[in-house]
């Protein structure tokens, strides 16, 4: 009953997936925001299919007295009682948004417009706005061919796509709401949209591309590992996890910041944590980067929860249909790589330590490692980034 149940339940978790990490969705502009808003409102009908005025002052409760939200309905000319409702016909989104206009008004545009007129006009003339959007809106590291400076023509565009007064259209002027509208629209959202989705070659090796790298990731989360988890939704390419040994009669590894005062989260925990979350936003590989402080009878540990628990995810060995890396035939997999302790990048092991390794191995027989384990695999992320802790941010 439950394999047969296995491919429903895989197409709702990718289904979800696809609309809660949508890239597009999560960073729309202002005004889309405000449409989503208004659409959910106009769904909420009572048994006579009307709008009640309480879900409107719901939807604006935070810090604004019901009375700010029934004055501004009625200068609108909508039902305004605390028990009235609305036709839904009525509650247009230009109504929506004139009423948000007037209980959470944009003040900081309203200054910012009246500081490039030189507060002497309601309006922008086309040569104020040419002059705002080439010197203060324009990021002035894009490139002048592929990403043009504003012109007249531009700026008439804009005025006849965003103004709503027509006798300021018609006359190539801009009022101060019509800015708004402008500024709050996906023209100018913080990304570009298009490139939310992956839109660059991604056949290079490994080795060609910046990897978003993360660094102490450990120290937001708590025992649930929340900080790698958010990590890894927001896919960093590269976690880097410090390991060290466990203190109790379990020796079990765990990852903390050495020598501080931080909480221990158990490895294997955090190694679960990656696994569930590693490919959510993402298909592309995983770099796991160990810094490495556990004594072989930990590390024996720690490799074998990686196996157990990473399973056919984790690279162990070259792939033969691709010597070089390629991203693209790295999908969906991890990487893992050993950073040794700081103290002992250039140092040799000395006598005590190789004596101390060798009674612990004849401890722990089963613990040898004459196999190669997933800490010497050396599929490392120092060898991409060129040396043993450098990060490069893409």
């Amino acid at each position: 009953m439950e394999k047969r149940r296995a491919p429903v339940k895989k197409q709702w978790v990718d289904g979800l997936r696809s609309v809660i990490h949508n890239f597009r969705a999560n960073n729309v502009c202002p005004m889309t925001c405000l449409k989503k808003h208004w659409m959910k409102l106009a769904f909420l009908t009572n048994t006579n299919g009307k709008i009640p005025v309480r879900s409107i002052t719901r939807t604006f409760a935070s810090g604004k007295t019901e009375k700010v939200i029934f004055q501004a309905l009625k200068e609108l000319g909508l039902p305004s009682g605390k028990n009235d409702e609305i036709e839904p016909p009525a509650f247009t989104y230009e109504k929506f948004y004139e009423l948000t206009q007037k209980i959470c008004p944009r003040t900081d545009i309203e200054d910012l417009f009246r500081k490039i007129n030189g507060d002497k006009t309601d309006y922008l003339t086309v040569d104020q706005l040419v002059s705002f959007l080439n010197e203060h809106q324009r990021d002035p590291r894009l490139n002048e061919i592929l990403f043009p400076f504003y012109d007249n023509k531009r700026a008439l565009q804009i005025v006849e796509m965003y103004e709503p007064d027509e006798d300021l259209k018609n006359k190539g002027l801009m009022s101060s709401d019509g800015f708004c509208r402008y500024l709050m629209s996906d023209e100018n959202a913080p990304v570009f949209l298009d490139r939310l989705e992956s839109y660059q070659e991604m056949e290079q090796p490994l080795a060609h591309y910046f990897i978003s790298s993360s660094h102490n990731t450990y120290l937001t989360g708590e025992a649930a590992s929340l900080g790698t988890i958010t990590s890894m939704k927001s896919h960093s390419g590269c976690v880097e996890l410090d390991c060290w040994d466990g203190k109790g009669e379990d020796q079990e590894p765990i990852i903390t910041h050495g020598k501080a005062m931080c909480t221990d989260i158990l490895f294997k925990d955090v190694i679960q944590a990656i696994k569930e979350t590693a490919f959510v936003t993402s298909e592309y590989p995983v770099i796991l980067s160990f810094e490495n402080h556990c004594s072989k009878y930990q590390q024996y540990k720690m490799s074998k929860y990686c196996e157990d628990i990473f399973g056919d995810l984790l690279l162990k060995q070259p792939l033969e249909t691709h010597p070089v890396e390629q991203l693209e035939a790295l999908k969906s997999m991890m990487e893992a790589g050993e950073t040794a302790a700081p103290v002992s990048i250039l140092e040799d092991d000395t006598e005590e330590e190789i004596e101390s390794a060798d009674q612990e191995e004849e401890a722990h027989p089963e613990y040898k490692f004459g196999r190669r384990s997933l800490l010497q695999m050396r599929l490392e992320p120092k060898r991409i980034c060129g040396q043993q802790h450098e990060r490069r941010v893409g």
